[in-house]
């Protein structure tokens, strides 16, 4: 399986998918998300994992770790290790303690400020009905 992940932009979805694609010459699936790699719920991401719970997968194939989750990797891979699926990660860049540092709060903090957005334009429409009910 190819696992491809991006948080908003299909043309980067399409990339990503392509890079794949270009990289591993016998695949059986493709698997796509668009979303952040902190939701758990994603269409593709729970997919894959119900597939590799199931012993359905021999093998899975990523462009980096975060592609599939932000956290919690290390998981992912005892689960696929308990199933007999290898997961392959076609770059796995050493990064400094600093950098994944910094790279995991800009998540958390797009994550919650999109959760925060998605609240405030919430409040906005139920403002409106109220005003309209007035």
């Amino acid at each position: 399986i190819l696992y491809a992940r991006v948080s908003s932009q299909k043309d980067d979805l399409i990339n990503q998918v392509k890079y794949l694609e270009e990289n591993v010459k016998e695949y059986d699936q493709v698997i796509t998300d668009i979303g952040s790699s902190l939701n758990m719920k994603r269409k593709g991401f729970l997919k894959l994992l119900r597939m590799i719970l199931n012993n359905e997968v021999s093998k899975v194939v990523i462009a980096y770790p975060d592609r599939l989750v932000r956290f919690g990797f290390e998981i992912i891979e005892e689960v696929c290790k308990a199933h007999n699926c290898e997961l392959v990660v076609l770059n796995k860049e050493d990064k400094t303690p600093e950098q994944e540092l910094i790279e995991d709060l800009t998540s958390i903090l797009v994550s919650f400020s999109e959760k925060l957005q998605g609240m405030r334009s919430h409040e906005k429409v139920k403002k409106c009905v109220e005003e309209l009910k007035a």
